[in-house]
């Protein structure tokens, strides 16, 4: 398996353009990738410098030298006449002995030869190297660690198919963007794939190549300097009073506003590795001793196998849960349950289960631990478990004392007037609740309320961002969903189930903004606990792509839960696209729910599936009493439409493109015949295809096949479609698969939609 040469186009063309000139200096940490940035440039000469070498004038040079004149002015005057008019690529200049640095000065001044080099930052160089660039005779430029998405390009490109995400920055958050460590982790790594998406198996791994490496670093530090790095790998970021003697490991600490950390994840990863386990416990116990953090000492505590305090673990977990360490906060609450934390420990254990989707053992432990005085929010996050994790609606809803959680379990089943009756605008939680039906009935304006952390479910402030992010999503902010929904994604990095959901609902805003294949990665990579929502959306977007999505359909069908009534409009649009569902069927469906903002979703579905004139009269009916942000652009769509007014449909691409809508936005410019918007907005699509496209992107259709595809779109089979024009079922077939391929279409339906005017007249 090769190592790829990606991520670095910028830089490869700033070489290129420095050999139309004198050259280039490329500076950069070790392993940044410098020389693997110069082996895709083409030279004449290639020089590589080495310790070993620096030690003997002009050894380097040694293939340019004479072999009976042995006189310095003589190698040197042979070595720079070889040289001339050469393209030289020197790796590690900073390394060179000072006669073959002054010679490739002198090259150099007198332009007398193209010279590309190599420089270690923060490494003496030879004088006339540094003269190179101080008396700007070259160009220095600084190659910079690889960033996230260089990195996750690299990986890819190496496995041949796409990374999860968690992955991805996991790799980049321990190789700090540094190609050659990249390297070293990609191939010690276990790789597993999970539908055509690669996954880390395990930690990232530590191979003794990379061990070796990074020891070579380490070793000129003297032991007393050793316990500094070693008490920074068990406890970074310290303070300045619990680390003395800095100096001496200038290039292998860093400071920030936090305090005094390592320069590398990966010095901190082997510092740990190799510490011998006696020290390793002292250690811990001694930065226990003199951190104030809660958390962080709790978790050297556990480490040392000194933590018996079930108040500081019981502290320590909730702060891990606040923060979101699902993961951490579970061992911390189990730790304080095992040393007498007792019900408070089994509280907050059961909770973490609950929010990671382990509804049984969360159910067994709430069991144990109940008592006459839980906390009615207690007793609600017990119910949405029962009700939703294990289907135990009536126990649930018997159990339930807040109004607010019974108003969402209403909202739910879509009982929003139920709901609403036991709510007010006054506290920001119900408030959250009641903006998540002013939206669905479109009635919401903003902004979303703030809803304060509550102590007592401190994991329960996620789904009030998933609340803020469905209601900014169906008001029709969705550049604001989308900030939302990929900043909580991001930050969560071992909440998997979590993770999965945001990932779902970043790619359903993927999807609906028509980034088609950024929506099929995300889907592709979610395990979430509701597979039905992955399964319709990948369904819908397959469609999109020209894909039969129909198994996906029908499997999304079969798992459909009761309940989750808002969350329905989603799959609505999958059946409509995957499976030729009416969509005035899912009108009437959103309209009897009293769910006006779906309504208006759904009939503009209908519009782009040329449908304007029967969804234009309610279309305009519902911009007048409702507040989407969307909604008077759907109107306008459907009334150019109906008018055949390009320029209105023109400025309808314009204000879906403002709203972020690229793929509506796409079909209006294809609608008005805007070629120039058409293939300015057509790649942001990523591969899209629908009807409204194929009109401006499809070759025009011969005569014939024409004539088939009408008489097909019509209703009629092959074998009545070749007796009527008097010519064999092969040639219709035959016919009928270039016009599906010319109109990028796969179904008699879609010929329908695409042919609406002649299919119209003809019939």
């Amino acid at each position: 398996m090769g190592w790829p040469f990606v991520g670095r186009d910028a830089e490869l063309a700033a070489v290129r353009r420095a050999l139309r000139g004198a050259g280039l200096i490329v500076a950069g940490s070790a392993g940044v990738g410098k020389t693997r940035l110069l082996d895709e440039v083409a030279c004449d000469v290639r020089l590589r410098a080495t310790a070993a070498m620096s030690e003997i004038p002009l050894g380097v040079m040694a293939p340019f030298l004479p072999s009976v004149d042995s006189s310095p002015l003589a190698m040197l005057t042979a070595a720079r006449a070889a040289l001339r008019d050469k393209v030289l690529v020197v790796d590690d200049i900073h390394l060179l002995d000072d006669a073959s640095a002054g010679l490739l000065h002198l090259l150099v001044q007198h332009r007398e030869a193209v010279v590309v080099a190599t420089l270690r930052s923060g490494e003496r160089a030879p004088d006339p190297v540094v003269a190179l660039w101080k008396d700007e005779l070259l160009p220095r430029i600084e190659l910079d660690p690889l960033g996230p998405s260089e990195v996750t390009e690299v990986v890819e490109t190496v496995l041949g198919g796409p990374v999860d995400s968690a992955s991805a920055a996991r790799l980049w958050t321990a190789s700090a963007g540094n190609m050659l460590l990249l390297r070293e982790m990609h191939f010690a790594a276990r790789w597993v794939e999970h539908g055509g998406v690669w996954s880390l198996d395990g930690p990232v791994p530590l191979s003794p190549r990379l061990v070796e490496l990074i020891e070579a670093h380490l070793a000129a530090v003297p032991d007393d300097q050793r316990r500094v790095l070693e008490l920074l790998a068990f406890g970074e970021p310290l303070g300045f009073d619990l680390v003395d003697a800095l100096e001496p490991l200038d290039g292998l600490v860093t400071i920030s506003d936090e305090g005094l950390r390592l320069a590398h994840p990966l010095y901190g990863e082997v510092l740990r590795a190799q510490c011998p386990p006696l020290r390793k416990r002292n250690h811990q116990r001694y930065l226990a001793s003199v951190l104030d953090d809660p958390l962080r000492v709790a978790v050297l505590r556990l480490d040392s196998g000194t933590a018996d305090d079930p108040e500081l673990l019981l502290k320590a977990a909730h702060l891990a849960s606040v923060k979101r360490g699902v993961v951490l906060a579970e061992r911390l609450a189990r730790a304080a349950w095992a040393v007498g934390g007792g019900v408070e420990a089994g509280r907050l254990l059961a909770q973490v289960l609950v929010f990671t989707d382990r509804a049984e053992e969360a159910e067994e432990i709430f069991a144990m631990i109940a008592t006459t005085d839980d906390s009615v929010e207690l007793r609600s996050v017990r119910a949405m478990n029962l009700g939703w994790g294990l289907g135990r609606s009536e126990e649930a809803a018997a159990m339930i004392e807040i109004d607010t959680a019974r108003a969402v379990l209403l909202f739910d089943a879509g009982k929003y007037d139920e709901a609403r009756s036991l709510l007010t605008y006054d506290d920001p939680a119900e408030a959250a609740v009641l903006a998540m039906i002013d939206v669905v009935q479109g009635r919401y304006v903003g902004p979303f309320p703030v809803v304060p952390p509550h102590d007592g479910v401190p994991l329960g402030a996620e789904t009030n961002l998933t609340a803020e992010a469905f209601t900014l999503a169906m008001h029709g902010d969705l550049p604001a969903a989308e900030r939302l929904a990929e900043q909580a994604h991001r930050a969560l990095v071992d909440w998997d189930s979590m993770r999965s959901i945001w990932a779902v609902s970043r790619a359903s805003l993927a999807r609906t903004c028509g980034r088609v294949a950024d929506a099929r990665r995300l889907l592709r990579e979610a395990r979430p606990a509701r597979p039905y929502v992955r399964l319709f959306e990948l369904a819908h977007v397959e469609a999109l792509l020209g894909n039969d999505g129909r198994e996906l359909l029908a499997e999304a069908e079969k798992l459909v839960p009761q309940g989750q009534r808002p969350y329905r409009c989603g799959l609505w649009q999958a059946r409509i696209w995957v499976g030729g569902t009416s969509p005035f069927d899912a009108v009437a469906d959103a309209r009897d729910h009293d769910e006006y903002a779906v309504e208006a979703m759904l009939l503009h579905e209908a519009v782009r599936l040329g449908h304007a004139a029967q969804a234009l009269p309610r279309l305009r009916e519902l911009a007048e009493t409702i507040t989407g942000l969307l909604v008077p652009i759907y109107l306008a769509h459907a009334d150019a439409l109906v008018r055949n007014d390009s320029a209105a449909l023109a400025e309808v691409a314009s204000r879906f493109e403002k709203a972020g809508l690229m793929l509506h936005a796409t079909e209006a410019a294809a609608e008005a015949g805007n070629r120039a918007m058409f293939g300015r907005l057509l790649p942001l699509c990523q591969g899209a295809r629908t009807p409204a496209m194929a009109v401006m992107t499809a070759p025009p259709l011969t005569r014939r096949e024409r004539e088939i595809a009408v008489l097909a779109a019509r209703g009629l089979t092959n074998k009545e479609i070749a007796s009527s024009l008097v010519i064999s079922v092969r040639t219709v077939d035959n016919h009928l698969s270039n016009a599906y391929a010319k109109l990028g279409i796969a179904t008699r339906g879609e010929l329908a939609l695409v042919l609406m005017d002649d299919v119209g007249r003809r019939g």
